[in-house]
């Protein structure tokens, strides 16, 4: 979401703000969506059918990246040139990144501030704070990398390697995340 607008703007669109605030409204709505639904479906299970989106948006986005011919877009347009000008694939990639912004903010993007319930109250203020700084940091590296990535990698690689990182996410949270649904607060992850 944060170099969306540079995205755009690598694969031809001459107004790359539009675009890009259809991925910030599409995360705004999805994230409305996600605080409605998540204690009815619970966190476990909103992030079982989420991250799989996630993964599936950005292998499209690696796919439709791949496919746009960024040597072949017209070198002056005007600035109302409409994405139908530049061919398919700009759309496409659009779709792929609301496919996956749906599948951040439904899933990742609101359970990994949610957290406080999987620590007991001896050591809940300081697992808060270790996971807000793994958040955090996590969030660094992928906004210090992304760029470089897509400007050292061929094609759509750098979708490709985050990709792969969310299908580990998936297996590690299948195989270790706690179900809290119905669950009080101070009850601990241990207690049934």
């Amino acid at each position: 979401m944060y170099y969306s607008a540079t995205i755009f703007s690598l694969v031809g669109y001459t107004t790359p703000t539009l675009p890009s605030l259809s991925i910030a409204l599409g995360n705004f709505i999805f994230t409305l969506f996600a605080l409605f639904v998540i204690d009815r479906v619970g966190r476990r299970r909103m992030l079982l059918y989420t991250i799989p989106v996630m993964t599936l948006g950005l292998i499209g986005c690696a796919f439709a990246f791949t496919l746009i011919d960024t040597n072949r877009l017209p070198s002056s347009r005007s600035p109302y040139t409409q994405p139908s000008s530049i061919g398919i694939w700009p759309p496409l990639l659009m779709i792929f990144m609301l496919l996956f912004v749906a599948g951040y903010a439904s899933g990742l993007g609101n359970i990994a501030w949610q957290q406080a319930e999987l620590f007991p109250l001896s050591v809940r203020s300081q697992g808060t704070g270790l996971a807000t700084a793994t958040n955090w940091g996590c969030n660094f590296i992928v906004g210090l990398t992304f760029l470089p990535m897509i400007e050292w990698l061929p094609g759509g690689a750098a979708f490709v390697v985050y990709a792969v990182i969310c299908a580990s996410g998936f297996l590690a949270i299948r195989r270790s995340y706690p179900e809290r649904r119905g669950r009080t607060l101070e009850s601990t992850v241990d207690s049934s």
